[in-house]
């Protein structure tokens, strides 16, 4: 198994999880990255932009693989690519500006030209970042009462105590004399 230091060494490298090659590929010819964040374009209120606001996409990057004139090795890789394309592996990218985790392939196109002479095998991988977050989840207990069970409450008739009113009555009388 290969150690992190001689893959760094290499500057440009597709190694899965293992650390071994991503596919048995002869060299890299590019690596192109794209990485964006969807911001809103419908009114914002009270024109204050926020962090929640602004989504960052999954960055995605393409790496052009090229593979020389064995054929063997060819078939292998396309076999390989198209096991990966159908699995949960994924792949760290490294180039010498920037390392990329997390990376899962969703496309491959290969080709062949004349001007390499036809032996020559350019597959070109588009590779979709992986974002994972962390969920915590907690349960709750819901226990309503049964309606026969419920607090007596005021149901809108007012029943007087007996010595408030004999108090008042004898107040009225007094005021009266």
């Amino acid at each position: 198994m290969a150690s992190l230091n001689s893959v760094m060494s290499m500057g440009w490298a597709v190694v899965g999880n293992n650390l071994l090659p991503f596919v048995p590929y002869t060299s890299i010819g590019a690596v192109d990255a794209d990485k964006s964040s969807r911001v809103p374009t419908e009114p914002i209120e009270n024109g204050q932009l926020a962090a929640f606001n602004i989504v960052r996409e999954p960055e995605r990057v393409n790496v052009e693989f090229l593979f020389n004139g064995n054929y063997a090795i060819q078939v292998l890789a396309l076999a390989m690519l198209d096991r990966r394309l159908n699995s949960t592996d994924t792949c760290t990218i490294f180039s010498p500006a920037k390392i990329w985790r997390n990376m899962a392939l969703d496309h491959y196109d290969f080709s062949r030209t004349q001007t390499t002479g036809a032996s020559m095998l350019n597959v070109h991988a588009s590779f979709v970042e992986i974002v994972s977050v962390n969920l915590s989840q907690q349960k709750t207990s819901y226990s309503p009462k049964r309606a026969t069970s419920a607090n007596k409450v005021n149901t809108g008739q007012a029943q007087v105590k007996p010595g408030i009113a004999k108090d008042i009555t004898d107040r009225i009388r007094g005021w009266k004399k």
